[in-house]
């Protein structure tokens, strides 16, 4: 335990699923205050904004702050001042678009897609094609392949990025998980050096990929979007498995 000096969590599998706390994690949290280890949230959701997550997550029971979470659709903002894009199509729920800059239809610089749920259809997928053979710029909150609701596994927007990229040509620029800048972004603040760092998630290749990629160790979680067959088929191979984020503490103290 001596060599974690800050851990990284992904929030939606983790923490919660749906409407529901993962029970164990405020706990959790609570013990790495008491050892003196910082935390930070990273998460690929897209359908809010960071402070209307927060609120959420805080309705639900979680012990969390606005500046401890760095979320894909902020990270999204950021992305288009960094490329000085002002005239951008928006494929994010209402709910997430709030600091962005107003959405355009006509001759957009960059289209941003995040995720939008069952609203997918093949006439939007066409329009978006069209513009990026026109020159818009691909950007893409993040590239899941699925995401664990209550009613089981659900199609993510990384399918239809893909979709778009073979399409057009393009590559997307991704900004979320397991981008490797999205990694550093939300580990700045925790004075650590990457070997010194866990993650903690659920999703094989955004989290525990991603995060060794960047030099992190990384732990697997066997609630949200954990299967037991994508692991044994797979070739990722996390640094440790524990039952539920409430284990992480024992698991802390036997590594």
């Amino acid at each position: 335990m001596k060599s974690i000096k800050g851990v990284l969590f992904d929030l939606d599998g983790v923490f919660y699923v749906g409407n529901q706390l993962i029970s164990g994690g405020n706990e959790t949290l609570a013990w790495l205050r008491k050892q003196g280890i910082k935390y930070q949230f990273i998460t690929n959701n897209t359908t809010l904004s960071r402070s209307a997550l927060v609120a959420k997550l805080k309705r639900l029971g979680l012990n969390i702050k606005e500046d401890e979470l760095l979320s894909a659709n902020y990270a999204g903002v950021l992305q288009l001042k960094k490329m000085g894009l002002h005239r951008c199509r928006l494929i994010l729920s209402k709910a997430a678009q709030t600091d962005y800059p107003p959405t355009v239809l006509e001759e957009p610089e960059a289209i941003v897609i995040g995720d939008i749920g069952n609203s997918w259809d093949y006439d939007l997928l066409n329009e978006l094609m069209n513009q990026l053979l026109e020159g818009a710029e691909l950007i893409a909150l993040h590239k899941g392949r699925y995401f664990q609701t209550e009613a089981g596994l659900q199609l993510d927007s990384g399918a239809f990025v893909a979709a778009l990229e073979h399409a057009t040509g393009k590559k997307a620029q991704v900004v979320g998980k397991p981008s490797q800048a999205f990694f550093e972004m939300g580990s700045s603040l925790l004075a650590a050096k990457p070997h010194e760092l866990l993650m903690v998630g659920d999703d094989l290749v955004n989290d525990i990929q991603g995060a060794q990629n960047a030099g992190y160790l990384a732990v697997l979680v066997q609630t949200g979007k954990y299967r037991e067959a994508l692991v044994k088929q797979g070739d990722i191979n996390p640094n440790g498995i524990i039952t539920s984020v409430a284990e992480l503490p024992n698991y802390l103290l036997s590594s």
